[in-house]
């Protein structure tokens, strides 16, 4: 019981070369070792800080990315076109990165919380702490949360809008990608989005795995063996 074990996965992405990146409080919440994945190597994150009310989290890992995002200045707008990028259901459908397009659909969140917006761009378990980008590869969200899928509902996705993000950022005096104002090719945003983005795998306990599992009351998406 005390030896520990991959449990689940999310998404993170690196906003500097000096390998500090975000991701979701609730991602990393309550794991022993936080694991991130990048050009086919395993780092182990330690965790900066997190904010539990708008479910962001901080990290360092010693990696030197090849690329890093850059922040967007402006909240997304209405109608916007976004990308979300990440490692919905883990490795289960495979190790590549995947993206999804949509647009902004409302600029609040579920139950009217305006550090949100909404999107109907996918989002999937395993999603959780990727990049809502720009076409000039800003970030304008970071994914956060699905809503009614259980119950069919579709396209009610959330996404923590960027002003959020960069205050969470300035409060542990960190920097970041600056706005970019130059619109990007398809083949340029998809390798910003490759070297940027990373798989992350939380470790823990046996006995706290099934602890939470029924528990119920975590967003984490756990790996199916242990919810079989």
């Amino acid at each position: 019981d005390n030896t520990l074990l991959a449990a689940a996965s999310g998404t993170g992405f690196f906003i500097n070369k000096s390998g500090i990146l975000v991701s979701n409080n609730h991602v990393i919440d309550s794991c022993d070792k936080n694991f991130v994945f990048y050009d086919g190597e395993s780092y182990e994150a330690k965790v900066l800080g997190v904010d539990r009310v708008n479910d962001l989290a901080l990290m360092k890992t010693n990696i030197n990315p090849k690329s890093h995002f850059s922040i967007s200045n402006q909240d997304a707008s209405l109608l916007d076109d976004v990308i979300i990028a990440g490692y919905p259901l883990g490795k289960n459908i495979s190790a590549s990165i995947k993206t999804t397009k949509g647009s902004v659909t409302s600029l609040a969140g579920y139950g009217d919380n305006y550090s949100n917006f909404q999107t109907d761009a996918a989002l999937n378990q395993g999603n959780s702490g990727g990049p809502i980008i720009d076409n000039r590869g800003n970030v304008i969200g970071v994914a956060v949360a699905n809503f009614g899928k259980e119950e069919g509902i579709e396209s009610f996705n959330f996404g923590i809008k960027s002003s959020v993000l960069k205050t969470f950022i300035n409060s542990f005096s960190v920097s970041y990608g600056e706005h970019s104002e130059s619109e990007k090719s398809n083949k340029e945003l998809g390798k910003i989005i490759t070297e940027s983005t990373v798989y992350i795998e939380c470790w823990m306990t046996k006995s706290k795995i099934a602890e939470l599992i029924k528990l119920n009351e975590t967003q984490k998406a756990f790996f199916p063996n242990y919810i079989e």
